[in-house]
């Protein structure tokens, strides 16, 4: 594969480490501020999927979280460009629709991982020119994706905002990013690595395809093909297969949690893969002995580009979306839950002592070191 192509070089990835630590000294030099309030941030929650606010006073936190789709939604604007010249019979409302799945997916998917009940939602959805705004296709497709997507997280959006940033955003593109709210009441039911040990199982929820991570890499494979993003693909094309929405995980962990199932830890699997699965403070290694079919379409891109797995599985989720660390005793009541809610699972491996990394061991033993 060409060094060009290698999605470390495009994203950043941990050259970006030094930008985030900046605000984590920033916290430090402002957060006692919170404390005339009776606020105050758990310190065990930062580096973590989202941050939790503590209500001193009350028996719960607030889970705060800001995401969104990054670059996913280039696929449907470039597609919805052409269809509109071309008269291509895809219909635009579709490709925005799943666009509104994945920014809610993006938040509470990671709201989740703390055991907090996701509540609400605030959006960013920014455009280069005001005329995005009075696209009616796109309006109504992400209306309803947006709708759809609360409904399974079981969330509402009080607010929003919708700036036109002329010369920062391209002409005909839009951006979406939001801002997230969950609870977790009582405090003590908060996930947050301290009960991880060695022996507990590594149980995965499967994934819907790409999701909303390696979009960057999977964009300029996909814009080499002499018919983009229109290339034929099973029954659709490879970028409706892109544009897939990503699966919202909240209603069999909230289940989970709430029938009292022992859980240590869970992580979602968005950017940096597999690596994900390491995301845990403590020093452990993760050794997988079985992964999850990978999706067709992340197949053929791996193929095409003729990518490394070592590069894929820190890339793409290769199928995974999310990853629950328990005791093995726990199997048969996760599988049961998963399976009710038609998410397909999967034990994986087991948390054993030693160096922090992943050891993929279907993939020649591929590891990731920390």
């Amino acid at each position: 594969m060409s060094n060009n192509m290698k999605y470390a070089d495009i994203e950043g990835l941990e050259k970006k480490d030094l930008f985030k630590k900046g605000f984590i000294d920033l916290l430090q030099k402002t957060v006692k501020s919170l404390s005339a309030l009776g606020l105050g941030i758990v310190p065990e929650s930062l580096g973590e999927p989202a941050t939790l606010i503590d209500f001193k006073a009350d028996d719960f936190y607030l889970a705060f979280k800001t995401d969104g789709v990054g670059t996913k939604s280039l696929i449907a604007d470039t597609m919805a460009k052409e269809i509109r010249k071309n008269r291509k019979n895809i219909p635009v409302s579709r490709l925005y629709a799943g666009l509104g799945i994945d920014l809610i997916a993006s938040n509470v998917n990671d709201l989740i991982c703390l055991g907090a009940k996701p509540i609400a939602l605030s959006d960013e959805i920014a455009a280069g020119d005001y005329h995005t705004f009075t696209d009616k296709q796109l309006i109504e497709g992400l209306y309803k994706g947006l709708q759809d997507g609360c409904l399974e997280a079981e969330i509402t959006i009080p607010s929003g905002e919708s700036p036109t940033l002329v010369d920062i955003i391209n002409k005909g593109t839009i951006s979406l990013t939001a801002s997230s709210l969950g609870i977790i009441r009582p405090k003590n039911q908060a996930i947050l690595g301290n009960n991880l040990q060695a022996g507990d199982a590594i149980f995965g929820l499967v994934s819907s395809g790409i999701h909303t991570n390696g979009l960057s890499l999977a964009r300029r494979i996909a814009e080499k093909l002499p018919q983009g993003y229109f290339t034929p693909f099973n029954k659709n094309t490879i970028g409706e297969e892109l544009l897939t929405p990503t699966k919202i995980y909240v209603k069999p962990i909230m289940t989970m949690l709430k029938k009292g199932i022992e859980i240590h830890y869970m992580s979602h699997i968005s950017g940096s893969a597999f690596r994900k699965i390491a995301r845990a403070k403590k020093e452990f290694t993760y050794l997988i002995e079985k992964v999850p079919e990978v999706p067709d379409i992340l197949k053929y891109l791996q193929k095409k580009e003729n990518i490394p797995d070592n590069e894929a599985y820190e890339t793409w989720n290769m199928g995974l979306g999310f990853v629950i660390f328990a005791p093995e005793n726990e199997e048969k009541k996760i599988k049961h839950i998963c399976q009710k809610f038609q998410v397909g699972f999967l034990k994986m491996g087991f948390v054993e002592k030693g160096k922090k990394q992943v050891v993929i061991k279907p993939k020649t033993a591929q590891t990731f070191l920390f």
